[in-house]
């Protein structure tokens, strides 16, 4: 059976299939013992000139093995995989050559009659091989089977097409017979209804697979064993299949563990999870055989995947470790609360999703009462944001897969690099952008929208569309009732509006308000509530859900009072002096802007530069609406 379709090769791969016949000629006189330290020496090459992949290896072993492992225990163990690694992969080239002789002596079977005794009466063993060890060896040792009518093994074939058949042929040679998920499932379907052994290497990430757990965090896998067990109506039986180095040149074969499954079972996805956590225990006797040189738990683009109900539930059940996504919000705390929006619909995305905030200091004390925030860390302490992303409290969930980045600051970025998140999104208008993978570009010469838009628009291009909720009235006090004034803007001394409008303001309200104020404002909001007349109510940004809710109103000038506000559900009355309010108004229903379209508005700035301010034109039977 040929192994590809007839294509004209061109004279680079006819050398490259020389060169490889030359190679194997030097292999089969070639003590496989020898090749092994040949390997081994080449692994340690790896090791020291490929720090890229010391750290892949690095982060598979964190999940696979012991997530708190780091240090020279973490450093011993990514050395000793990388040589190992190296060493079977260099003796897989060995294998399809190896006399029997040489066979019995590398190769150790455990539970070769338990495994042929369950394919009699036309039942399929299923073998699910992870990529650990000399996985070649299992085309090898057919003819030690010679009961089962049809041996096989999926593999993956080689774009050269001289190689391919070369390597075709030796795989062969001893009566497996291999299939390529490239010419499609039929042959292997009929041999799952005729009966036979059939070889799945089951371990491979694949993003159009089910995503599930795997060493408990969750990862595309392929569902094909699942397929073909359903395919078997009953007569299929599913095997882990161990491989693991037990000397130089020498490797074991575990053939005895088979797969259970309650009775009944067709779900595609309890099936596969099955399958993972048997080969969960089979890599586990030898974790440092296993191939972690590439990355096994990918953080995509799209990293939101068309799951079930009843996939979210086998992943809540069993994921360990979650998908860990660190938000390095903008250090203007008013803008910050724009992100809200797109954290909460991350945060409902996946079932296995945790949020990390990193932001400035001031905020720090807001972020924690955030219920979608599992972690919150800073960015202008003493000790680097990298430093506390890796203290022992956070450090057990895990490497890091995300970063989205809405700060300016690059001696933040580099910091965070530190920590190798396999992914950084953020906004085109970033000075950092050229860091990104993922950039968003805010729309230009189109009619002003709200800022919260460009970040939701940022996290469509990884979870598809969608919106997400700002206020939440459950976050407020349902007990809290009445009107409240907030004349002190966070933005800046062009964003006031006189003492006497306030005044004037006070007296058509239907009952007296009481001054709101951050702790900040203090001691002027105190001189201007007796000057008023009326009692203070001064809050942190973190206190503020506790005064206000949905039963009570505000009257306030724009800047951070009125958002927080609106993050509780209280209706705002908000004067837009600086900002434009189609961009900045407070998110959320029963909110109300005024502001006065003077030549120069918005104007951004901190300190207004006119002989009369925009908000003189603002009467308070406007802004009371």
């Amino acid at each position: 059976m040929s192994s590809h379709t007839a294509t004209r090769p061109t004279i680079g791969q006819r050398l490259a299939a020389v060169a490889y016949q030359a190679f194997c000629a030097i292999l089969r006189v070639t003590n496989v013992r020898i090749i092994a330290v040949f390997g081994a020496g080449i692994g340690y090459l790896a090791w020291a000139l490929m720090p890229s992949r010391r750290q892949i290896v690095a982060r598979n072993l964190r999940i696979a093995a012991d997530p708190t492992l780091r240090g020279a225990r973490l450093r011993a163990m990514v050395r000793r995989n990388i040589v190992h690694t190296c060493m079977n992969m260099a003796c897989t080239f060995k294998t399809g050559l190896m006399t029997d002789t040489e066979l019995q002596r590398a190769a150790s079977i455990i539970g070769a009659e338990t495994f042929e005794d369950k394919v009699s009466d036309n039942n399929c063993i299923i073998g699910c091989v992870p990529h650990a060890g000399n996985w070649e060896m299992l085309a090898r040792i057919r003819p030690l089977f010679p009961g089962v009518k049809r041996y096989g093994s999926m593999y993956r074939r080689l774009d050269n097409p001289v190689l391919e058949d070369i390597v075709y042929r030796s795989r062969t040679r001893f009566g497996c017979e291999m299939f390529s998920s490239k010419k499609g499932l039929k042959e292997v379907f009929r041999l799952a209804h005729d009966g036979g052994m059939l070889g799945v290497l089951s371990d491979q990430f694949t993003q159009q697979g089910l995503w599930l757990p795997y060493f408990g965090k969750v990862t595309g896998t392929t569902p094909l064993p699942s397929l073909i067990y359903k395919r078997c109506k009953g007569r299929g039986r599913l095997f882990a299949i161990g491989n693991r180095n037990i000397g130089l040149g020498k490797w074991e074969l575990d053939l005895s563990t088979e797969i259970t499954l309650p009775e009944g079972t067709t779900d595609s996805g309890a099936i596969t999870l099955a399958v993972n956590q048997a080969l969960e225990k089979a890599q586990s006797k030898s974790i440092i055989d296993g191939f972690w040189m590439h990355h096994r738990w990918k953080a995509t683009r799209c990293f939101v995947f068309n799951g079930s109900e009843e996939l979210d539930e086998l992943i809540r059940q069993h994921a360990r470790l979650p998908f860990r996504i660190i938000i390095c919000v903008p250090e203007a705390f008013e803008e910050a609360l724009l992100v809200i929006p797109m954290m909460r619909r991350l945060q409902a995305c996946r079932p296995d999703m945790q949020l990390t905030v990193l932001c400035p200091a001031a905020q720090k004390a807001f972020w924690k009462t955030q219920p979608y925030i599992t972690y919150t860390v800073t960015t202008d302490e003493e000790t680097s944001p990298a430093d506390q992303l890796e203290s022992e409290e956070l450090y057990k969930d895990g490497p890091y897969d995300y970063l989205f980045m809405f700060s300016n600051t690059r001696k933040v970025l580099c910091n965070l690099r530190r920590l190798e998140p396999l992914h950084i999104s953020g906004m085109k208008t970033n000075p950092l952008w050229k860091n990104f993978r993922t950039r968003h570009t805010p729309a230009v010469g189109q009619p002003p929208r709200h800022k919260s838009c460009d970040y939701l628009e940022l996290v469509s291009k990884h979870i598809g569309e969608g919106t997400g909720v700002y206020a939440d009235s459950k976050q407020g006090n349902s007990a809290a009732s009445g009107l409240f004034i907030s004349p002190f803007s966070t933005l800046g001394k062009a964003d006031v509006w006189e003492q006497n409008k306030w005044q004037e303001l006070i007296t058509m309200l239907p009952e007296r308000p009481r001054l709101l104020a951050l702790e900040t404002d203090k001691a002027a909001a105190e001189e201007m509530a007796a000057s008023l007349g009326i009692s203070t109510c001064l809050v942190r940004p973190e206190t503020l859900a506790s005064e206000l809710g949905p039963n009570c109103k505000l009257y306030a000038v724009d800047g951070l009072l009125p958002q927080l506000a609106a993050l509780v559900g209280c209706p705002c009355h908000v004067l837009m002096a600086s900002r434009l309010a189609t961009a900045y108004a407070p998110l959320g229903e029963g909110h109300r802007t005024v502001c006065n379209h003077t030549p120069c508005h918005p104007c951004y700035r901190n300190e207004c530069d006119q002989a009369q301010p925009c908000t003189a034109g603002v009467t308070p039977q406007e802004l009371l609406g």
